[in-house]
């Protein structure tokens, strides 16, 4: 965040940066299309939200919606800047709300435009994206009814802004994303399958295809796609291999994007690939200290437990203490009240520290461990291991460590 009195230096900064780039003139949101050739405007905004500059991100769509207020374009990107500021750090839902008013508020521009118009292709696009993003965060906050409602509201618009620009690739991620989760998440949570059969069957495999096409021809979605595949391997598909690429790709086109930055260390130590791994997360570890943008707590966290495992792996003892100990200490900035936990790794630190402790011959402190663990929701196996350790101490067979 930018102090108060840095504000104005700020704007003028971003009017000054409006005013030299491409046809940028006095009205900064005049025009302003996805349709057509790919406009430096908004890739320009687009890179400052994916460099987490979130300030001026939010400055300069906001002077777009000042100039262009029945614009949607301005609302929807100002909107992502919104969404960024959610994904960063899904654990925090302090900008939940925020997110969903700007949702809303560019959802309604967009209606506004549609009863003049039926066929405005930008206004079409951009609610079925604003709507599409509403669901996406619904989901991950494990409303899934509403979710899916939401995909219901979203695919007839996406299937009219195909038939109006059929070559546009940027389209198709909507369409990737619709047709690759509506085969998958009701396997997953069957509870949505009442909803779906109100909607077209999903297909995977066309869903990866076309998403993978955006990530090579879009203009836009480009690197939303290259994200989206990312976690689909990540997560559903549960193929690292798969992954690795995207997360090196997006890293390099944005390396100081801490969330690609950590994603991209955690799949590297998920292969295995413990040197790579650790390099980033102590990387990680650095910029956490010093505050830099995106990089915050439960990163933190999450980097000293994998280096303290590291160490731990490599019998370096003392080292693996002190990374879990310090990771340790970051809960109790992280904890929402007693006994809740910040996230997994919360309770994973706490039980290789209990287990570097009975290495180093000392249990009672070992104990005291595995009982916080005990305190803390599971993560895995860690509750059975931490009352297993906490009646017989760890000891670690000749070429095997639980969980590694």
């Amino acid at each position: 965040m930018y102090p108060y009195g840095a504000r104005p230096a700020l704007l003028l900064i971003t009017c000054v940066m409006l005013l030299c780039t491409p046809t940028f003139a006095k009205d900064a949101g005049a025009g302003l299309t996805l349709r057509g050739a790919i406009d430096p405007r908004i890739q320009h905004g687009i890179d400052l939200i994916y460099q987490l500059r979130f300030a001026e991100a939010d400055e300069y769509f906001d002077a777009i919606i000042e100039t262009a207020p029945d614009n949607p374009t301005g609302h929807f990107f100002l909107a992502m800047v919104g969404w960024w500021r959610v994904l960063i750090d899904l654990d925090d839902r302090t900008h939940d709300e925020d997110l969903y008013t700007l949702l809303d508020r560019c959802i309604a521009v967009c209606d506004r435009r549609l009863d003049d118009d039926p066929d405005d292709f930008d206004a079409i696009l951009f609610k079925g994206g604003a709507v599409g993003f509403r669901g996406r965060l619904r989901g991950d906050r494990h409303e899934f009814m509403r979710a899916a409602r939401d995909g219901l509201r979203s695919l007839p618009l996406l299937e009219k802004s195909r038939q109006l620009e059929p070559t546009n690739k940027d389209i198709l991620f909507g369409q990737g994303i619709y047709n690759y989760f509506a085969e998958v998440i009701p396997q997953k949570h069957p509870v949505v399958r009442p909803v779906m059969l109100f909607l077209d069957g999903g297909d995977r495999e066309l869903g990866l295809q076309q998403l993978e096409q955006v990530g090579r021809e879009g203009r836009y979605a480009r690197t939303e796609a290259l994200y989206f595949l990312a976690q689909i391997y990540r997560v559903f598909e549960d193929d690292n291999q798969r992954a690795l690429p995207y997360l090196v790709e997006l890293h390099e086109m944005y390396p100081t994007n801490a969330l690609f930055h950590r994603y991209r260390a955690r799949t590297l130590v998920a292969l295995g690939r413990w040197i790579e791994g650790v390099a980033h997360y102590e990387e990680v570890a650095r910029r956490s200290r010093s505050r830099q943008a995106g990089y915050h707590d439960r990163g933190h966290m999450e980097a000293l437990y994998h280096i303290g495992k590291n160490a731990f792996r490599q019998r370096r003892l003392e080292t693996a203490v002190r990374s879990f100990v310090a990771a340790d200490s970051l809960g109790g900035l992280l904890s929402g009240g007693p006994g809740e936990a910040t996230n997994g790794y919360a309770s994973l630190v706490l039980l290789y520290l209990g287990m570097t402790y009975d290495e180093l011959g000392e249990h009672d402190e070992a104990v005291r461990c595995f009982d916080r663990v005990l305190e803390l929701p599971p993560e895995g196996t860690s509750h059975e291991l931490a009352r297993r350790y906490r009646a017989e101490p760890f000891t670690r067979p000749p070429a095997a460590v639980p969980g590694s």
